[in-house]
């Protein structure tokens, strides 16, 4: 095994461009437009416990969409590359930002203020993995993503909030499965300015 830290920054991002699949937009489609419907349906009969699921599901049914597709997900192989570390690492970061979201959400009493901080601080991934697959999607999907959350909460009547902000989540989904570089665009190229 080579010395990661001696590859090119343009083998490294090549490498991870062709782990990553569509996955994970159709897996937080999926969550996000779940949780809109059942807010949607449920409104404050909702509980506030299946807000804290939304976010966590992604990961897990994206492995289970890959695995379905006959795709092979995360390789093993692949874990010592330092920008599918990084993009892990930012997990963890955005994980640790959570409990703010609540303890803000808890003092407003206000649960569409959870699902804001969620939604956006959730979101916050697609930068680190725009950045390692050189795509400029993750960070514009990020922004999309963050402006539509803001302006569900701060135009809807506030028993529609947690599901118009839950919809303008999966609706950004939407423009990252179809703008989002695919393994098969990961090419020789020297690296972007971005």
């Amino acid at each position: 095994m080579s010395n990661e830290s001696e590859r090119p920054l343009s083998a490294l991002r090549r490498e991870y461009l062709q782990g990553c699949t569509t996955a994970m937009p159709v897996a937080g489609l999926i969550s996000w437009a779940t949780l809109a419907v059942s807010s949607f349906l449920m409104g404050a009969r909702l509980p506030l416990i299946a807000v804290f699921f939304v976010p966590a599901i992604p990961v897990p049914l994206a492995l289970l969409i890959d695995r379905m597709r006959g795709n092979t997900g995360l390789k093993p192989d692949n874990r010592h590359n330092p920008i599918l570390q990084l993009f892990m690492r930012f997990i963890t970061v955005t994980g640790l930002l959570i409990p703010f979201v609540i303890l803000a959400a808890r003092a407003a009493h206000n649960p569409a203020l959870l699902v804001l901080g969620l939604a956006i601080l959730s979101g916050m991934v697609w930068v680190p993995h725009g950045w390692g697959a050189d795509d400029r999607a993750g960070f514009i999907h990020f922004i999309l993503r963050t402006v539509l959350c803001y302006l569900a909460y701060l135009f809807t009547p506030p028993g529609l909030q947690v599901c118009a902000i839950a919809a303008a989540t999966a609706a950004s989904y939407l423009y990252a499965i179809a703008a989002m570089k695919k393994p098969e665009e990961a090419t020789h190229s020297a690296d972007s300015v971005f």
